[in-house]
């Protein structure tokens, strides 16, 4: 049957003029034989994401800058399945599908070019050159050849060749060019209790009650619902949308994309779930406090992505979306560096450079010459702000081409909720952190030069966070012996400067104590003005 089909298809190219027909049926037939006996009328997108950008980079020997010829193959022959009545949908679900299919020459490119996608039967053909015009017998000659001298390497340098291909990929960490210091408690909840996703996730639990709202056979909540529920959580969801004199009815809740982002975001964090074709609240939920609760949803939010969540289910941008939601963890983890802010345009520039260092410019002209980069920045900006982990300050609003407001520019910071939630996320991404927490068993020295990389009104958290086991007093007395013993002005002056951090009750003995030293001054100017007290020597009655 698929000598038979190739056959037919290879006519068919000739009859439209196609240049190189056999070489197009060639790729067509090896992905037929991918697809195995999967029927012709269930190929879908993803079966086309998963070969070009999946199978294809793991397994096919051919230049990275050929592989377009794959993705117009797999298209072309998606078109002659739908135009031959041999797929669901017909002509025109067949020429979308090939759409798509050209879609991805572009991060398919990228992708076979990669050596981390490389499997080890594709590293042995890749060695073979002149593999294309090879007899069967030349090949299975070559391959051996290749095998017999691999096999005569010493046993280490055969390990070093083929381990990567048994063992997952190590990812290379990068640690962040700065001092992290956690954020105070106070601070956190502070940040926890201002932020709205929270709310707008316990309302819908409100809503839901004890029992729950019974889902459609899709898993949806009903429309009448939805429409009460967009309402309630004000998720900017527009029902019945009118264009120009033309209203379309919604007819699902599927189509309220902002409620349907939040529906999930409160599933994959455990604040409702299905059961028995009801969505409910989880009990456990109420059980966390208000930073558990805002921190996972955060965590949620960043981890489930914003924009291949709320896309339209179009292949090429399902793909583009996803790059871009990978990417926010990255140029989020800039803004954990002391008093870090970015303007918005500036990450707007980060993710155009991204798109098109990943696809061709033909495959992205579209996507780049509109609004379309900032409109998506704003729309992840206005999620990540919903949670109460970025500061979103000084934004505008916007009109797309179609008339739809979003919001643009201004400038980001985290907030101490981002500062406390983030770090966690960072070792998927490989980033590596160097925090404050790192300095708990660290020598007065380091605790000093560490402090010297961030602003002065975080030092009072880093002293905090420094030699936590020690009493209090003892690690004031530490801070007063360094400056009794300290033989210039430079570090009495960063001693005295530490002392007076701590707590007055605490400070004060050894504060009178320095009385008697060569930071006598200091201490009594310390003694005057925050213990009120007249300075004597230690020694005096």
């Amino acid at each position: 049957m698929t000598a038979a089909l190739i056959e037919e298809f290879t006519d068919w190219l000739e009859g439209r003029g196609a240049p190189d027909p056999a070489t197009l049926a060639g790729h067509a037939e090896l992905f037929l034989d991918w697809r195995g006996s999967a029927p012709l009328t269930t190929i879908n997108d993803d079966d086309l994401r998963e070969f070009l950008l999946g199978w294809c980079p793991r397994k096919l020997s051919i230049p990275a800058e050929e592989s377009w010829e794959v993705c117009e193959a797999v298209g072309e022959f998606v078109f002659f399945l739908g135009s031959t009545g041999r797929m669901r949908g017909g002509p025109e679900r067949a020429r979308s599908m090939q759409q798509r299919a050209i879609g991805l020459i572009g991060p398919m490119m990228v992708r076979m070019a990669d050596p981390a996608n490389f499997g080890m039967a594709k590293s042995l053909f890749a060695g073979i050159s002149g593999m294309e015009a090879m007899t069967q017998e030349e090949l299975t000659a070559a391959l051996q050849q290749r095998m017999d001298e691999h096999n005569a390497l010493p046993l280490d340098q055969r390990r070093a060749a083929t381990d990567q291909f048994f063992e997952p990929p190590m990812i290379e960490t990068v640690e962040l060019p700065f001092l992290y210091v956690p954020p105070s408690p106070a601070d956190v909840e502070a940040a926890a209790a201002r932020a709205v996703l929270p709310a707008k996730v316990q309302a819908l639990r409100d809503y839901l009650g004890d029992t729950g709202k019974v889902l459609t056979a899709t898993g949806n909540l009903k429309l009448a619902d939805g429409r009460a529920l967009v309402d309630l959580l004000d998720t900017g969801d527009e029902i019945d949308p009118k264009i120009g004199e033309k209203t379309f009815k919604t007819q699902s809740t599927a189509e309220l994309r902002r409620l349907a982002y939040l529906v999930e975001i409160a599933l994959e964090a455990g604040a409702v779930r299905r059961v028995n074709e009801r969505l409910v609240p989880v009990k456990r939920w109420a059980k966390k406090s208000p930073v558990q609760q805002a921190t996972e949803l955060f965590q949620t939010v960043v981890e489930l992505g914003v924009l291949s969540e709320m896309g339209a289910g179009m292949s090429f941008y399902d793909d583009l979306h996803n790059l871009l939601d990978e990417g926010v963890v990255h140029w989020l983890a800039a803004l954990l560096a002391p008093e870090a802010r970015v303007d918005f345009d500036d990450i707007v520039e980060l993710n155009r450079s991204v798109v098109e260092y990943q696809y061709s410019a033909s495959a992205v002209e579209y996507y780049l010459s509109g609004d379309s980069p900032s409109r998506d920045v704003g729309r992840t900006m206005e999620i990540l702000a919903m949670t109460g982990a970025v500061e979103w300050s000084g934004h505008r609003e916007s009109v797309s081409e179609w008339g739809r407001p979003y919001s643009i520019g201004g400038t980001l910071a985290l907030t101490a909720l981002g500062r406390h939630a983030l770090p966690d996320l960072l070792a998927d991404a490989g980033l590596s952190l160097r925090s404050a927490a790192d300095l708990a068993d660290a020598d007065l020295d380091e605790l000093i030069a560490a402090m010297g990389q961030v602003p002065p009104q975080q030092h009072s958290d880093m002293l905090a966070a420094w030699q936590p086991p020690m009493p209090e007093s003892e690690r004031a007395g530490t801070v007063a012996a360094m400056i009794s013993g300290a033989e210039d002005a430079r570090t009495r002056l960063i001693g005295m400067r530490l002392l007076s951090l701590f707590d007055a009750d605490v400070a004060e003995p050894h504060m009178r104590q320095l009385l008697d030293t060569d930071a006598a001054g200091h201490a009594a100017i310390w003694l005057r003005e925050t213990a009120g007290q007249t300075p004597t020597r230690s020694g005096d009655s």
